[in-house]
Order: C-alpha cells, then structure tokens, then sequence
C-alpha cells in the first residue's frame, strides 16, 4: 500500500468504509413493513430491517461487498504481474452483482462500486511509474 497515490489509498478507504457501514445499515434502517390483525380486530403495523426481515442471510448478503473490496485491496497491494488483473476481475464481479441487485440493495453498494473504480483506474496508473522509478531498465528498445 505504501506505492499507492494519495487518490488510491483515499478512494479504497472510502469503499472499505462503505463496505463496513452496510452490514450495520442492515441492522438499524427499516427497509419494510409488516402488518398483523390480531384477534380482535386490532390492525398492527411494524418497520423491520433487513437483519428482522431476512435474518443472518440478510446481513451476510450486503456484507459481500465488504469481502469483495479487501479481496480487491489486497489483490492491488500483490507483488507479480497478477495483482491489477485479479482485482479488476474482482471488480468486475461486485459490478455484476451491483447490476443485478439494482432493484433490491444494490443502489446503496454503487457509491462502493465507484470508489472501488477509482482506486483501481488510480492503482492501474501508479503501476508504471513505480516500476520506472526502480531504476530498472523500461525502454522497449534493448539496450546496445
């Protein structure tokens, strides 16, 4: 992490943060409603969350971002060749999930999604300044 620009570090911090703030959404904000008539007549209206609503599955769930964002962090922070290629392939699987969860949970995991991008597109681009400023040899030309 130390190779990292200030935007990188910045921006994968910012989806760490909203990564871990999720599950804790899940159990403090009411995403539903539920109604009972009890037996005399009496109609009874609840606010449940996502942890009452769909119990440990449902904190779980909005905690795979979380998971996907240390995945990616770590994949960055990989010395070798297969670092940037993994966590862009990480990347692109929160991605597809954050699709395909749009209509339920998803649009609270975008502002992930996006910092996730930016630390990628800023790691992407340190990777060849860091490499040129280990004194190692980056013309493509051989050398004479």
């Amino acid at each position: 992490m130390e190779r990292w620009s200030t935007r990188t570090r910045v921006a994968w911090w910012i989806a760490v943060g909203w990564g871990a703030l999720l599950p804790l959404l899940a159990l403090a904000v009411p995403v539903g409603t539920e109604v009972s008539l009890s037996s005399d007549g009496i109609e009874t209206t609840r606010h449940l969350t996502l942890a009452q609503a769909e119990g440990v599955s449902g904190v779980l769930t909005v905690a795979v971002p979380l998971a996907l964002v240390l995945l990616v962090g770590a994949a960055m922070a990989a010395p070798g060749r297969w670092g940037l290629p993994a966590a862009w392939a990480l990347f692109g699987l929160l991605a597809a999930a954050n699709l395909l969860a749009m209509m339920s949970v998803g649009i609270v995991v975008v502002p992930l999604t996006v910092a996730v991008l930016v630390a990628l597109v800023g790691r992407t681009n340190d990777a060849p300044r860091s490499r040129a400023s280990s004194g190692e040899d980056v013309s493509p030309r051989p050398a004479p």
